[in-house]
């Protein structure tokens, strides 16, 4: 599932406060391991101390897996699985922040898998009609962890930045990058999803990185990514501008107000 803006744009794109998950035993799968594949060798004996900021930040990042329900009709396409992407645990009530492009209807069933490898289900809460952005809950669970936010407004030109996410060869891809443009002044759009005053980071990412957070240097939540510049693929080889489009942690507390979340 992508965007494009252009010719290179490509998003990797009811009151809710009230609405309670169903508790739910949780199943366990195998704990997410980080990996990083956009580092040499080389690069990654050099960072212990980005790679122990990793594992202590991502503790509130989560696979996110959506699932059409079906037509009970049948007259549309059959249930099954519609993206794999990410998440970030924002709230120890269970709230879970995604993209609207990965989430895309509150009809559709989610389940996340947290760091720890325990699996929940998930419900679709809220959609933004304003940006890319999905509200969803689950079930709280002991040692949930939710992110710890960062004022996006200080964030500077040059500042380093960690993502975490589900790209389609793993689950748990780490990417670093440094901060182009703290706040772009013009709308990113893409049929009905949007990103305002995003931030401009020089980092690879793919698709399954949208939803998942993006931290500071300290583990701050400065964002979510919802898009990234996809170049021009036609060229062999082909190489990536790397340079991702981040919904800012303003931006992501402004639509937990619209979704009633306090």
């Amino acid at each position: 599932m992508g965007m494009r803006l252009a010719t290179a744009f490509r998003v990797g794109l009811t009151a809710v406060a009230g609405a309670v998950m169903a508790a739910a035993p949780a199943h366990a799968e195998r704990p997410i391991t980080l990996s990083y594949p956009y580092l040499d060798a080389a690069a990654r004996k050099k960072m212990p101390g980005l790679r122990a900021l990793a594992e202590r930040a991502s503790q509130s990042y989560v696979h996110v897996v959506i699932i059409y329900p079906g037509d009970p009709t049948g007259d549309d396409d059959p249930p099954g699985i519609l993206q794999q992407a990410s998440g970030i645990i924002i709230d120890a009530r269970g709230y879970v922040i995604t993209a609207a492009h990965i989430a895309r209807s509150t009809k559709n069933h989610a389940r996340v898998v947290t760091r720890r490898g325990s699996r929940h289900r998930a419900r679709i809460l809220f959609i933004d009609r304003r940006e890319d952005l999905a509200l969803m809950r689950i079930a709280p669970f002991a040692g949930m962890t939710p992110a710890r936010f960062a004022e996006s407004g200080r964030v500077k030109r040059g500042d380093f930045a960690l993502a975490v996410g589900s790209p389609s060869r793993a689950r748990g891809a780490v990417s670093f990058g440094f901060v182009r443009m703290p706040r772009l002044k013009e709308s990113l759009e893409y049929n009905r999803w949007r990103i305002e005053n995003a931030i401009e980071i020089g980092m690879e990412v793919e698709s399954g990185h949208s939803g998942g957070p993006v931290f500071n240097r300290r583990g701050g939540l400065i964002g979510m990514v919802a898009g990234y510049e996809l170049g021009d693929t036609t060229k062999r080889p082909y190489v990536s501008p790397q340079i991702t489009y981040v919904i800012p942690s303003s931006g992501l507390r402004a639509f937990l107000a619209r979704a009633g979340v306090r």
